[in-house]
């Protein structure tokens, strides 16, 4: 019998869409537009995945996936979240709660359905790999760190049939801002991605405090020694040839947490601070007093992150998603697109630091949006 899947869309463009992507792959479709239909059909068929909307007509799709993971009968039912909120805020938020995966809209739908193919078969295939490769691997959290979708796929299909747990992420950029957030025993990144490669994003998380205990493992398409020298002088734990056959990769990891069972925020080392406790997040009032200096020199934008309390290591990225969910353009912004942004900030700012660190943030931006606006003026 085919694998059953539900899709909880109130698009039926979606819908229809998804129907055709999954049953191409061999997966047979219920599809339905409510809250309150989802929940009904749950208690009358088996399924082997959901697919589900965050926004739903009549309800939150976060609520239909809290029902799926307090009940005994559907607890290990695979869900995939649907949104077009990909903020990392709510991407965790989901995948706290449980989902085993995110994707925003618009979504890729050959990812889409290769991962779809993936969850259905992941139970299984973790069973015959866990009788076959040891404890080492079980339960860690992975960080997959790769911009091609194919490739980071992959890659996390392969750590999943071994019982870890896999959050992907398509930057270095992305990687660092999920660090902040979320505890894992170890970063698999590969060495060139547009943006921030492989080597940056490594030297960053070993000079953070917070960051530091966590292994890094670069994968790269040639063996350089160049290359190997600089990340040795970085702390990386080691470099493994790109390759589609993943049996190198796997032992390394395995030899890995053996030698260092220890390391890692997910199995019990310290986990990355959220509030300003740490040389890396620093809060505003450690630094200065009561409130930031705010920088003489800069950009708006510069002197923004500068007084917002958050590290120099997500700092950048996580204003600039702030702006541009507010309709800001931060790099260009004027004083009156950050008064309009600030709100988004505020919000930011809350997930990242404390409320005490978080309050002095946005009352220095806002204090830089009313020196910017009267120098303008």
């Amino acid at each position: 019998m085919k694998p059953q899947v539900l899709i909880v869309d109130d698009s039926l463009t979606v819908r229809m869409d998804l129907r055709s992507l999954l049953h191409n792959a061999g997966l047979v479709v219920t599809a339905c537009e409510t809250k309150a239909l989802a929940q009904k059909v749950l208690k009358s068929r088996t399924f082997s995945l959901v697919i589900l909307d965050v926004l739903l007509p009549d309800g939150d799709g976060l609520d239909i996936l809290r029902e799926i993971r307090s009940s005994a009968d559907l607890v290990q039912l695979p869900v995939i979240l649907l949104s077009t909120e990909i903020e990392v805020k709510h991407r965790i938020q989901g995948l706290s709660m449980g989902a085993d995966e995110y994707v925003g809209k618009p979504y890729d739908g050959d990812y889409l359905a290769l991962r779809a193919t993936e969850l259905v078969n992941q139970r299984s295939s973790a069973r015959r790999a866990a009788e076959g490769t040891g404890p080492a691997l079980i339960g860690k959290k992975i960080l997959v760190v790769d911009d091609s979708p194919t490739y980071r796929a992959s890659l996390a299909q392969v750590l999943r049939q071994d019982g870890c747990d896999v959050i992907p992420a398509q930057s270095g950029e992305e990687a660092l801002s999920l660090l902040a957030i979320e505890g894992v025993d170890c970063v698999i990144m590969d060495l060139l991605m547009p943006g921030m490669g492989g080597l940056e994003a490594a030297r960053r998380i070993k000079q953070s405090g917070s960051l530091c205990h966590i292994p890094v493992v670069i994968l790269t398409g040639h063996d350089d020694v160049e290359t190997r020298e600089e990340g040795a002088r970085i702390g990386v734990e080691d470099f493994v040839l790109k390759a589609p056959e993943l049996t190198m990769l796997k032992s390394r990891l395995r030899s890995l947490f053996r030698h260092k069972p220890a390391l890692g925020a997910a199995s019990g080392g310290a986990p990355p601070r959220r509030s300003g406790s740490s040389p890396d997040h620093a809060p505003p009032s450690s630094r200065t007093g009561s409130l930031s200096v705010v920088p003489a020199s800069g950009s708006l934008f510069e002197r923004v992150v500068a007084v917002s309390g958050l590290s120099s290591v997500i700092g950048p990225s996580t204003i600039v998603r702030a702006c541009r969910r507010a309709g800001i353009e931060p790099r260009s912004m004027s004083p009156e697109d950050l008064h309009r942004a600030l709100p988004a900030i505020h919000e930011t700012l809350r997930m990242f630091l404390n409320e005490e660190d978080s309050e002095r943030g946005i009352a220095a931006i806002s204090m830089l949006a009313r020196e910017a606006a009267s120098a303008a003026g």
